[in-house]
């Protein structure tokens, strides 16, 4: 069985939409991938009839998506080349690692690559699951997207650029769980197992509501790039 985790509702939402692009666009959809990590959309997008392509900061990463036959380039490396054009830029799991003037500088040279197009965010929600990975510096929310790219002389704004509007939205909760009882942890004795099968009715929960039952735990933004909010 699949494990009860909200990138598991992100994947599946990830699916659906490129569906719908794919079925409506007139060509092949052109896609990067900017992070992609293992490579897990650069194979399903690519199964999809999508033309992908990858970059992250790992080396490893890269030769790994390129020993799969994708084109995949450091960030250095990419930004560097002659750059190609695509409809749709995937950002998965990827801003919660960057500070505000580093995402401030990424976004609009990603933009130039998709005038017209769609950019994606996926990103995880501040909470408990938020600080499992030490590399995670800080939490955007669809406010903090909006004030930097989507708000032109916005007093809030920190990058002060209309370069975005957002096109839809969705949010994904985890299951619940007992991360603050002792029982979670000490796995002995009749209190964890009735905290295991505790945790196992949250679980079932969340199956059965198709993950509305649990903490809002990440969400995905579908952004047009280069429209005016309100056009």
């Amino acid at each position: 069985m699949t494990p009860a985790h909200y990138q598991t509702l992100e994947y599946s939402r990830v699916d659906r939409l490129f569906r719908a692009y794919v079925e409506s666009a007139p060509g092949p959809l052109r896609v990067l991938d900017f992070g992609c990590g293992r490579g897990r959309y650069l194979k399903a997008l690519s199964s999809l009839g999508c033309e992908v392509a990858g970059v992250d900061a790992n080396p490893d990463y890269v030769e790994e998506a390129k020993a799969a036959g994708f084109p995949a380039w450091l960030p250095d490396g990419f930004f560097e080349q002659d750059q190609a054009r695509f409809d749709v830029i995937l950002l998965s799991h990827l801003v919660e690692h960057l500070t505000p003037e580093e995402l401030v500088g990424l976004i609009p040279k990603l933009c130039c690559l998709a005038p017209g197009g769609r950019l994606i965010i996926i990103t995880p929600l501040h909470g408990e699951r938020f600080w499992h990975d030490f590399s995670h510096l800080r939490p955007y929310y669809p406010q903090s997207i909006r004030h930097a790219f989507g708000q032109l002389a916005s007093p809030l704004s920190f990058g002060g650029s209309t370069i975005l509007e957002l096109e839809d939205i969705y949010f994904f909760a985890d299951p619940l769980r007992t991360r603050t009882w002792r029982s979670f942890y000490v796995k002995r004795g009749l209190r964890h197992r009735l905290t295991s099968a505790l945790n196992g009715l949250f679980d079932a929960a969340w199956r059965l509501s198709g993950g509305r039952i649990g903490i809002k735990s990440s969400w995905l933004g579908v952004y047009r790039i280069g429209a005016s909010p309100g056009s």
